[in-house]
């Protein structure tokens, strides 16, 4: 998390050693890729992520002291400097960024585009550069004209707010169904919104 009082993490703490990691904003969104991944084991996720996030050799091979490491690290990426889920994942369990309305890598070119317009950074040329920290924190103050909160918007909106404005309605769906998420695709979710505010309409206009 940003801090004005404290450097970002470049560091950790093991056995009264310091080790190097590296958390460029690129290798943690490679890493959230690898936790959301299906084709990989849990074993598989803790040695990727461990491999993406530390630079020193740490002269063992214990899948249980890197998984210790990993989970650190990402409690650490996750932190938010204002309220809490409710559905949080437990400390002992390592887990992706909870965002259900962007995906860092689909909407990747309107993460670019947003930065370059509202900051002026090309963050094709921060990559392996800028801190996640740095990243983060301007990703969420990004303003709300910029692409990618636009189409944050645009899934995050609820049909039943236009249940009186078909021609909106119809242009919101519209939005919601170009931008729909991948990983929403299988819940349908695009589908259920859309159908339960045009059942709406109809009836009401019998």
């Amino acid at each position: 998390m940003f801090s004005f009082t404290k450097r970002p993490e470049k560091t950790i703490q093991l056995a009264n050693r310091e080790y190097r990691i590296n958390l460029a904003f690129d290798v943690v969104i490679s890493a959230f890729g690898v936790l959301d991944s299906e084709e990989l084991d849990d074993e598989d996720k803790i040695e990727q992520c461990f491999d993406l996030f530390i630079i020193d050799d740490l002269g063992f091979d214990s899948l249980a002291v890197k998984s210790d490491i990993v989970s650190s690290i990402f409690q650490y990426i996750n932190e938010q400097p204002y309220g809490h889920r409710d559905d949080e994942e437990t400390d002992d369990e390592p887990a992706s960024e909870f965002h259900s309305d962007f995906d860092y890598e689909q909407d990747a070119g309107a993460i670019y585009a947003s930065f370059l317009n509202f900051y002026h950074i090309d963050l094709n040329q921060m990559i392996g550069r800028m801190h996640w920290d740095e990243f983060k924190a301007l990703f969420d103050n990004l303003g709300a004209e910029t692409p990618i909160q636009k189409i944050r918007q645009y899934r995050s909106d609820d049909l039943t707010h236009y249940k009186d404005d078909a021609e909106r309605a119809q242009f919101v769906s519209s939005q919601q169904f170009y931008y729909q998420l991948d990983k929403d695709k299988g819940t349908d979710m695009f589908s259920g919104n859309a159908s339960s505010v045009f059942s709406m309409m109809f009836e009401e206009g019998k």
